[in-house]
């Protein structure tokens, strides 16, 4: 199984991923039910442990590279996440989500819908960077947008951002998202 099937299956598994920003956040993630943790903040330096023990808690580490501190969204910076260990890398910028894939780790290109213009641009970029996964935020959008965003994808779709309850939770799935990423601990089991 490749990289990108195992990820996509713990997500079909339990479609809620824990979304973390501070070390609180990842303890209690690591004790939960997601198969996948998002580190969506974090020390570049630092980072391999944080990865470790993602993996030793039997889970799969998806690392935003734009919000990693110390690190470029360039190759270099896609390497030194590779070297790290992730499984995934997350970013808007079509050129590290390219050379993730070229890394052979899982591509997570975000898109943000704060416009018609913006989505519509983000949904240009990832036609150009061709992720393995793309993730729309505020994913609670979803529903009043699938029909501009799902018809333009032939990858699956995450949704993030202000996913606060289970309600949240199951219209963005029925709105035709894999699944969600939320900071919501109350989510996670």
């Amino acid at each position: 199984m490749t990289g990108r099937q195992e990820l996509l299956r713990r997500l079909a598994d339990f479609p809620c991923g824990a979304a973390v920003k501070l070390d609180d956040d990842l303890e209690a993630a690591l004790h939960s039910r997601p198969g996948v943790v998002f580190v969506l903040r974090g020390n570049g330096l630092e980072l391999a442990p944080v990865v470790h023990r993602i993996h030793a808690a039997g889970r799969l580490a998806a690392v935003h590279l734009d919000l990693v501190d110390g690190l470029s969204t360039d190759a270099a910076g896609v390497r030194w996440l590779v070297r790290c260990g992730v499984d995934a890398i997350i970013s808007s910028h079509g050129q590290a989500v390219g050379s993730a894939r070229a890394e052979g780790v899982v591509a997570i290109q975000r898109v943000l819908c704060s416009t018609l213009t913006a989505l519509e641009l983000g949904l240009a970029a990832v036609g150009r960077a061709n992720p393995d996964i793309v993730e729309l935020l505020p994913g609670v959008i979803l529903p009043e947008v699938a029909d501009l965003v799902l018809p333009r994808l032939a990858v699956p779709l995450l949704a993030g951002g202000f996913i606060r309850d289970a309600g949240d939770v199951r219209s963005v799935l029925a709105a035709g998202a894999l699944a969600v990423t939320t900071s919501e601990r109350a989510l996670w089991n």
